[in-house]
């Protein structure tokens, strides 16, 4: 039986769809490093320049609130891979389940190292402890995973009218983006990650909603068999996408013609148009899942043949940093940290939403090349070879999200 699932043989969606999810996380954690000005909707800063405040609004357009969704609905969709895999093996609940035990405890232990000394906006955590509870779900009827995706999408909800609100604190910021030193950082941080790991199963039970979403589409395999499902992803493409920019206007607008909310200073409207915005975030997401697919099965062709084209490689090295994502969130988190902080450049302070995505946007192409040549080799990034060397040699894959395009995930 072989334990992993050879690097040829993923399929390019899921991939795909991560690689440009982990540009969108970079993105959006941008607020957790930027501090000074007083926040306003979106954790954006009031008192932006022009170039500032349009490098705002097209991040409240396409990443905020849609990055990290697409994110979780991802790794649900991993899980339900290992959970298909473990059944075409013959394998019982309790050995998957420990499995995902072990993968998790590692992830988590990951997960709180990089809050306590990288970076406060850490979603590893979170992500350990419900994609435990989810793990537990897969292994039970499809309805019950149907049923926990719409339950707790309120919870999902809770989280958008927090951006829509957040201006009215008057916050300048993350504590930790500011601290003076790096000790005093970790002095701010540790704290704070040891109280999210205790809170995460209620704070962070909206993550559920799309983590179950995606172990659904797993079980269909709809990203991995685009021939036999082309037409639901074309319409998923179309509609979620659609629904998910409409969604995120009325508060972008906010952002952009009251920013300081001297004409709209009504938490009830500001929370409405937040949940709003968050909630047609998932249906982005799934949007652009598909879209993903569907571009990664249109290039795997060209990437074949050796002639891609210059658009076939970037989407074979985007696809390439997908397929180590781990290691991708928190190299990104080691840049942000080498440039941001007082005590380093203290480029937080000096720049804006534009020139810091700049920065982010240029460290994320600058890992495609260096993925994608891992790829070449047939090597996995340094993390998820660590994950799953700790998490127990037997496993199949613990990793991010091992999608096999061979039946069950075997070849």
């Amino acid at each position: 039986m072989t334990d992993s699932v050879p690097l040829e043989a993923r399929a390019g969606g899921p991939d795909l769809a991560r690689g440009l999810a982990l540009l969108g996380i970079a993105l959006a954690n941008l607020v957790g490093w930027l501090h000074g000005p007083a926040w306003t909707v979106l954790l954006k800063q009031e008192g932006a320049t022009a170039a500032d405040r349009t490098a705002d609004v097209l991040l409240a357009l396409t990443v905020d609130n849609r990055g990290f969704p697409l994110f979780a609905l991802l790794f649900g969709y991993g899980v339900g891979i290992l959970r298909r895999r473990s059944l075409a093996r013959g394998e019982g609940n309790g050995r998957f389940l420990r499995r995902m035990l072990r993968r998790h405890l590692v992830l988590l232990t990951i997960g709180l190292a990089h809050a306590i000394l990288l970076f406060s906006g850490d979603i590893l955590v979170a992500y350990a402890l419900i994609g435990t509870l989810l793990a537990v779900l897969v292994t039970r009827h499809r309805l019950l995973l149907a049923a926990a995706a719409v339950v707790t999408l309120p919870a999902l909800g809770v989280w958008g009218w927090v951006d829509g609100t957040i201006g009215l604190g008057h916050g300048t910021g993350y504590a930790a983006a500011s601290a003076p030193d790096y000790l005093a950082g970790i002095g701010i941080r540790a704290p704070a990650a040891l109280r999210g790991m205790l809170l995460a199963p209620i704070e962070e039970i909206g993550l559920l909603s799309p983590m179950a979403l995606g172990a659904l589409m797993a079980r269909a395999r709809l990203l991995e068999d685009v021939p036999a499902h082309r037409l639901r992803l074309r319409q998923l493409r179309r509609w979620g996408l659609l629904i998910g920019l409409a969604g995120a206007v009325p508060l972008t607008a906010v952002l952009l013609l009251d920013p300081s909310h001297e004409h709209l200073d009504s938490e009830v409207v500001l929370g409405i148009l937040g949940v709003l915005h968050q909630l047609t975030g998932l249906a982005g997401a799934v949007g652009l899942a598909a879209a993903a697919a569907l571009l990664a099965e249109r290039f795997r062709a060209r990437l074949r043949s050796g002639e891609p084209g210059p658009l076939g490689r970037l989407v074979g090295g985007v696809e390439a940093l997908g397929a180590v994502s781990l290691s991708a969130y928190l190299a990104q988190s080691l840049l942000c940290l080498a440039l941001f902080p007082p005590y380093t450049f203290d480029l937080g302070a000096r720049l804006g939403t534009a020139g810091a995505a700049t920065l982010v946007l240029a460290g994320w192409l600058v890992m495609l090349p260096l993925s994608a040549l891992l790829r070449r080799r047939g090597r996995r990034g340094p993390m998820e070879h660590l994950l799953r060397a700790l998490a127990g040699s037997g496993a199949p894959r613990a990793d991010a999200v091992g999608a096999s395009r061979g039946r069950g995930g075997e070849r």
